[in-house]
């Protein structure tokens, strides 16, 4: 494979050219606008109208929310009726997660039984695993954290093993943020169907937002009751999302009054950010064979180059490539500080890295929540960081990379040896 093998996107004219693309690896953070989200967005801002209106202008902006349902809903392989827009992943955990548990806690209040039971893995973001605490804490209801193995997967047969009679909800992400784990939902989602322990219906709710746009899916043979996804992580715009329901599956509002989403949402619809994410999931179904076959071309290079150069370096996660996304890696460094490591890849080459899940904001005081459900020690989490290619990165992008990498791991690697000296 040479570095030729990758033209840069935007002279493909496929993608519009973010900031830097050479040199930015933190792509699980946030994507650039491809092409047509750009176009999209701007064309769909000329449409200002409110879409409840009945006049012409209201016409047309109903008529773009319904394309871009439309769009979504074959990229996700559902019913455009099953789609339900959102400001973005975090909105999409809380509301099916607060509407589940509310009207659980409801009906326990009302026939004065046993509150509430949830399930959800231990390496959940943060909007599902604040939220589900929130009702621990403030509402005495049940939680029990599945912990993954130590390749970050999570056992079906441990989900099952946490049900309870009272359990009424489970959650567990698709594809973790910061390891890349591509998770047995399917194989969950049938068990939770086979189970008999509990005396009302568990609501499977799966947190789609790292694997939509990444890798193929179907949300039907996933089988979740409800996936939430987010437009800025397949190239659309930040700040719009969308929640996917089975059929069948009603939510309670949170928000009461605005009547958008035939009436289940109450916030406002940003009518050009829904068209801009319609036609990027229009643009990523077309993308995703090429750009899963370069990922993980890109992935084996990254590998073989640190195998050679950085010996001890490893990778976290899964073994096997049938379970790890292959955009993703979480690298452990041995013998140096993430912090340090991606504070000199930025000033001195211009290389963004995360030091780990996408909304951790680099805060290294913090251990990853998740490396330390994996079992690693507080040395390895501290010595690792996250590096997540794009439709834009190419072999030239990831060698840059590579020298980057060992140059600044070995001088970081001197100065320690040089203070151990001292002391």
């Amino acid at each position: 494979m040479s570095t030729s093998d990758y033209p840069h996107a935007s002279q493909a004219g496929s993608a519009m050219e973010p900031h830097n693309p050479a040199l930015y690896f933190d792509f699980n953070a946030t994507t650039p606008l491809c092409q047509p989200a750009w176009e999209a967005m701007h064309q769909a801002s000329a449409r200002f109208a409110n879409p409840s209106g009945r006049y012409q202008q209201a016409t047309q902006s109903r008529h773009l929310l319904a394309i871009a349902r439309q769009q979504l809903a074959h990229l996700l392989g559902v019913d455009s009726t099953q789609v339900v827009f959102t400001s973005g992943g975090t909105e999409a955990n809380n509301w099916a997660i607060q509407s589940v548990v509310n009207a659980a806690l409801a009906q326990a209040l009302r026939t004065n039984s046993e509150k509430p039971h949830l399930v959800v893995s231990a390496i959940e973001h943060a909007s599902v695993l604040e939220v589900c605490r929130y009702f621990h804490t403030h509402w005495g209801c049940g939680l029990s954290l599945v912990e993954p193995n130590a390749e970050g997967l999570v056992l079906p047969s441990n989900v099952l093993a946490a049900i309870r009679p009272n359990t009424c909800l489970v959650s567990v992400m698709w594809v973790n943020n910061e390891l890349g784990s591509i998770q047995p939902i399917a194989r969950i989602a049938e068990q939770l169907r086979a189970c008999s322990q509990t005396t009302q219906p568990i609501h499977f709710h799966v947190d789609g937002v790292q694997g939509v746009g990444k890798l193929a899916v179907s949300v039907p043979v996933l089988g979740a009751d409800s996936v939430s996804l987010s437009a800025h992580k397949f190239y659309a715009p930040k700040g719009v999302g969308a929640l996917v329901l089975r059929p069948g599956v009603q939510l309670q509002a949170l928000l009461h009054g605005g009547g958008q989403e035939n009436g289940a949402r109450g916030g406002t619809e940003c009518l050009p950010l829904i068209a801009a994410m319609g036609a990027a999931a229009q643009w990523v179904q077309q993308q995703l064979p090429s750009m899963h076959a370069r990922h993980m071309e890109l992935r084996q290079l990254l590998l073989d180059g640190l195998e050679q150069r950085l010996p001890n370096a490893r990778a976290h996660g899964p073994k096997t490539l049938q379970h790890c996304a292959p955009n993703t890696l979480n690298l452990c460094l041995p013998g140096v500080r993430a912090e340090a490591l991606a504070a000199l890849l930025d000033e001195l080459h211009g290389v963004q890295v995360s030091l780990g899940s996408v909304c951790s904001n680099n805060k290294s005081t913090q251990l990853s929540h998740v490396l330390q459900a994996i079992g690693l020690s507080q040395a390895d989490i501290q010595s690792s960081l996250r590096i997540s290619f794009g439709w834009h990165t190419q072999a030239a992008n990831v060698l840059q990379l590579l020298d980057a990498l060992v140059t600044r791991v070995q001088h970081l690697r001197r100065i320690q040896e040089g203070q151990a000296h001292a002391a």
